[in-house]
């Protein structure tokens, strides 16, 4: 049915597929810790991104909440000077 030479050349043939594979595989996948085998390497690499992730949301709402509080602070200053004067103006002296 299949002579020798034909099976040694079939294993030949799977034998050059997976080291194809395996090449395939290990320039494909990027070398990052959240790949990696050990748990808590992963564990930390996750942690890491949700502490950058935390931390560049925090500092965009505190630079709106900053220009917000800027802006009513203008208003509300503005507001209590005018009170102010009109009850500085209206004291007799």
């Amino acid at each position: 049915m299949y002579s020798d030479q034909d099976i040694a050349n079939l294993v030949a043939r799977v034998q050059q597929l997976e080291m194809q594979a395996a090449t395939r595989q290990a320039a494909g996948t990027p070398n990052i810790k959240m790949l990696s085998p050990n748990f808590l390497t992963r564990a930390f690499a996750v942690w890491g991104h949700n502490f950058v992730a935390s931390l560049l949301i925090g500092i965009a709402v505190s630079c709106v909440m900053t220009i917000i509080g800027l802006i009513l602070g203008a208003a509300v200053g503005t507001t209590a000077l005018s009170w102010i004067n009109q009850i500085l103006g209206s004291m007799p002296k």
